[in-house]
This record gives C-alpha cells, sequence and structure tokens, in this order.
C-alpha cells in the first residue's frame, strides 16, 4: 500500500527534530562528527537524542516502503508505549497493510485515528471509499474524512487537508448515510489506546537505544552527554 500521509508527517518528524535536536541537524545516527575549533568533536543528532533519531528515521523508511522485519519490530516497540506514538502506530499498520495482515494492520490504524492522527483517519477514511483492503462503507469513510478535514492538528501545522476524497464521497453518499456519519461526527471524541499485555523481550528492547563509543575520539562527546558530577562520590 503506497503511502500518502507525506505533508503531515514531513512536518511532524520537522517538529521532533526542530524540539528535540536544536543544536544539531536532524538525520540518521550514521551521521559524521564535526569539530569545534579546538579540535574537539561536537555531538551530532543520533548522540543528543539517539532514541528520538531512531524514531523519526524508521518512520521515514517505513513511509519510503522500507518495510524491513527490524523495522517492524522497532515500529511495534515504540506503538506499545500508547499514546504519544501514533505516528509510528500509523506507519506499523501501513507495513502491515503491504504485508496481507488486513486486520492487525487497520487494527493500528484504527488506534492512531482514535486518538486524533489526521495521517491515520485520512487513511482509514480513503480505505473504506475503496472498499479492497475492508469492506466498503461510505459512512465509515465520510467520518474519518470529516474529521480528517477538521483534524485541529493540521490546523496549528499549516497542513491544507487533501479534499479529493470528500468530493467523490458527495457525489456517492446518500442523504441518509450522511446524516449518519454527520451524526458520529458529533459524537465522536479521542480515545487512547494502551497495552494490556507485555511486548516479547526482544522486541521491547528494539527501541531502546545505548550510547556507543566509537572509538577514543568519542570521549569527548560521552563526557558531552554524561558530564562528571561535581561532587563525585558525595551522595545524593
Amino acid at each position: 500500500m503506497k503511502s500518502s500521509h507525506r505533508p503531515f508527517k514531513s512536518f511532524a518528524l520537522a517538529s521532533i527534530c526542530f524540539g528535540a535536536l536544536a543544536l544539531a541537524a536532524c538525520g540518521g545516527g550514521g551521521e559524521s562528527h564535526q569539530r569545534d575549533s579546538q579540535g574537539k568533536l561536537i555531538p551530532n543528532a543520533g548522540d543528543l537524542d539517539p532514541a528520538g533519531t531512531l524514531y523519526s528515521n524508521t518512520i521515514s523508511q517505513a513511509d519510503g516502503g522500507d518495510c524491513s522485519v527490524d523495522n517492524i519490530s522497532v515500529l511495534t516497540c515504540f506503538s506499545y508505549r500508547g499514546h504519544g506514538y501514533e505516528g509510528a502506530q500509523t506507519s506499523l499498520g501501513q507495513c502491515l497493510l503491504r504485508g496481507g495482515k488486513t486486520a492487525e494492520g487497520l487494527t493500528w490504524l484504527t488506534r492512531a485515528a482514535n486518538a486524533g492522527w489526521p495521517d491515520a483517519q485520512k487513511l482509514l477514511a480513503r480505505i473504506y471509499f475503496d472498499g479492497k483492503l475492508a469492506k466498503q462503507d461510505n459512512v465509515e469513510a465520510a467520518t474519518w474524512n470529516s474529521l480528517y478535514m477538521r483534524n485541529p492538528s493540521l490546523l496549528s501545522l499549516g497542513v491544507r487537508p487533501e479534499s479529493d476524497l470528500g468530493d467523490k464521497l458527495r457525489g456517492a453518499m446518500s442523504s441518509q448515510e450522511r446524516s449518519a456519519a454527520d451524526q458520529r461526527v458529533s459524537a465522536w471524541v479521542p480515545s487512547y489506546w494502551e497495552p494490556k499485555e507485555a511486548l516479547a523481550s526482544e522486541t521491547a528492547r528494539s527501541c531502546r537505544v545505548r550510547t556507543k563509543k566509537k572509538g577514543p575520539d568519542m570521549d569527548q562527546v560521552d563526557k558531552t552527554l554524561n558530564p562528571t558530577p561535581t561532587n563525585p562520590g558525595g551522595g545524593y
């Protein structure tokens, strides 16, 4: 299934990078290190926020169609953190749909959409309108499309919602269907999924990131990330 939520995702990832990595360019963990005027290594994005870098990189890779076993494992690990990780849940849902796991994919998209994630709402609207991955349902499609079009996250980021599906729905729906969809939209409130079971330990470890030294030259980076206590041995 081809990804169709790049506009919002690009803004979301930019926000992650801007907020968490103000001192470094947003990018992958493999970027080279620069040196300051004294020749000391400057921490890069992966050093300053390894978990945030892993999160944004994995979602970008999945958005580009890379649904490898490793990426799915990382997305699952982040998705199981619940509210606040709807971006991972959306990407995981798409990867599962691409892999033929339709029921699981729809479940993750619905979890993210119920929490108010616009990408997931848009995708569900298209899925229920097309009727290829789920039973065709104009009311369900119109409900999610209306929630997507009105999503405050898009307005706050300055993203213009895609309106083509709404035009198609207006020509395909009966007055009864439109009324039913309007009632669902009026009654909708966000709900946030939280896991009730633990992940397998191997999967749970896949999104835990630790700083790794790459040689003697990395000492300065590690000291920047983990400064020496001002009162070593003095207790708390």
